[in-house]
C-alpha cells in the first residue's frame, strides 16, 4: 500500500514537471492549470490579509534570486496551508503548488542551492505581504523557472551592517515611538503632583510648629500661684496696664494658634 502511494507521488511530480518543461517558452498563457488557481486563491482569501514570506530581491540576488527564492516560498505556502481545513478547496490548491515548488527544487542540485542560500542568508527580508501581492510573487517564480538555468553560480554582496527594516516594522517602531511621550507624561505628572502636595504639607506644619513654639517664648503661660489667686492678679492688673495687654495679646495668639493646629 506504501509502494503505491510513493509510486503515485512520483508520478504526480513527473507529470507536474513535464507540464513545466513542454509549457517553457509559451508564457501569453498560464504556465499549467493549476497556475490559473492563483486567482481563484486571490479571491477566496481577504485583500488585507497578510501572508509572511522571507524572500531576496532581483537586486541583490541577481541572477541566483529564483533559485534562492524557492525553499523559502515553499515554507511559507505549507504554513498558509495549515490555516485550512483538510476538505478544504483553498488548502487543496496550495498543496498543488507546494508540489510544482518541491518538483522545481528537485531539478537543481540541493547541496549547491543549500551552499548559496547559506552564502545570501543576511540578505533574506522577513516582509508580510498583501493577497495580490503575494500570489503574484509566486506566479512570476513559477513562470520565471520554467525558462532559468539548472546550473548556477553567483557571488554574494557584501553583508549590510544593518539589518533592512521593511515597512511593517517600520510602521511600527513610529506607532511605539509617538506612544511612548504620552505614556510617560501620564507615570510623571501624578507622581510630581503627589510629591508636592506632601511637601507643602509638610512644610505647612513645620512653619505651624516653629510660629508656636516663637509665640510660646515671647508669651509665657501664666504661673499657677497668679492662676490660683485671682483677686491678686486683677488687682496686680489694675496696677500694671500694660502687663494687662500683653497677657490679653498673648492669650488671644494662644488661641489663634490652637485653631491653626485644629485645622492642620
Amino acid at each position: 500500500m506504501k509502494e503505491a502511494k510513493i509510486g503515485g507521488s512520483a508520478c504526480v511530480l513527473v507529470l507536474l514537471f513535464s507540464g513545466l518543461v513542454t509549457c517553457s517558452g509559451v508564457f501569453g498563457s498560464p504556465l499549467t492549470d493549476d497556475v490559473a488557481t492563483l486567482d481563484t486563491l486571490r479571491e477566496n482569501l481577504p485583500k488585507d490579509y497578510k501572508i509572511p514570506v522571507r524572500y531576496i530581491s532581483k537586486e541583490v540576488g541577481g541572477t541566483c534570486w529564483l533559485h534562492l527564492n524557492l525553499y523559502p516560498l515553499e515554507i511559507s505556502l505549507k504554513a498558509l496551508a495549515l490555516k485550512f481545513g483538510n476538505l478544504s478547496s483553498n488548502r487543496e490548491n496550495i498543496t498543488v503548488f507546494i508540489t510544482m515548488l518541491q518538483g522545481l527544487r528537485f531539478t537543481v542540485d540541493n547541496e549547491e542551492l543549500e551552499a548559496t542560500m547559506q552564502a545570501f542568508k543576511c540578505h533574506y527580508q522577513s516582509v508580510r505581504w498583501f493577497t495580490r501581492r503575494y500570489f503574484g510573487h509566486v506566479e512570476e517564480v513559477l513562470v520565471a523557472f520554467a525558462s532559468a538555468p539548472r546550473q548556477f553560480h553567483c557571488t554574494p554582496p557584501p553583508c549590510p551592517t544593518v539589518p533592512p527594516i521593511t515597512t511593517g516594522q517600520d510602521s511600527q517602531k513610529h506607532v511605539i515611538d509617538r506612544a511612548v511621550p504620552g505614556l510617560l507624561a501620564l507615570l510623571i505628572i501624578p507622581c510630581g503632583a503627589t510629591l508636592a502636595l506632601i511637601l507643602r504639607t509638610v512644610l505647612c506644619r513645620k512653619v505651624c510648629c516653629a510660629r508656636r513654639r516663637h509665640e510660646t517664648d515671647t508669651c509665657p503661660f501664666p504661673s499657677p500661684e497668679t492662676q490660683s489667686d485671682p483677686e491678686d492678679g486683677s488687682s496686680a492688673a489694675h496696677n500694671d496696664p500694660e502687663a494687662s495687654s500683653l497677657n490679653k495679646q498673648c492669650r488671644a495668639q494662644q488661641d489663634t494658634l490652637g485653631s491653626e493646629d485644629t485645622a492642620v
